[in-house]
């Protein structure tokens, strides 16, 4: 019997290429939610750091320039923690539409995959049975008299 030759391999090659571009693409769209975060979190740092500093200065008086220096800053630092965030939940919206892609790509694969099997099964089945029936023949050629 012929050897087994799945007609849609490269279809199936296609697929499973197809899942691993859309599971890199969601690891480089956790990768930026993370670096978000972590922008987010030296921001707060800075501008907590900035609020110290300021509360120490007013305690031991502090100019009117100097302080709308302070408080622009501040301003600013609130107003970047904004926008990140803001970026945040953008970046998480494009990780969750990666997810989506990359399970309905493994999906796609799996569903191939397994047709793929269910062939092989019956390709096996198919070859045990012309086995049999080879053995089979050769038995009743042994049995048969003057055989």
């Amino acid at each position: 019997m012929k050897k087994f030759k799945f007609r849609l391999d490269p279809v199936l090659r296609y697929r499973q290429y197809r899942e691993e571009l859309a599971l890199m693409e969601l690891a480089r769209a956790r990768q930026a939610l993370v670096l978000s975060k972590k922008k987010i979190q030296q921001i707060q740092q800075a501008r907590k750091g900035v609020m110290t500093d300021l509360d120490a200065r007013q305690t031991e008086g502090l100019k009117v320039n100097r302080y709308r220096i302070y408080t622009a800053y501040l301003q600013g630092l609130g107003e970047k923690i904004k926008s990140e965030n803001e970026h945040l939940v953008e970046i998480g919206r494009v990780v969750t539409e990666k997810h989506e892609t990359a399970e309905a790509e493994r999906i796609s694969k799996d569903s191939l995959q397994r047709v793929r099997e269910t062939q092989y099964t019956h390709y096996l089945q198919g070859r045990d049975r012309t086995e049999q029936k080879a053995a089979d023949e050769l038995i009743a050629l042994r049995k048969r008299p003057g055989g």
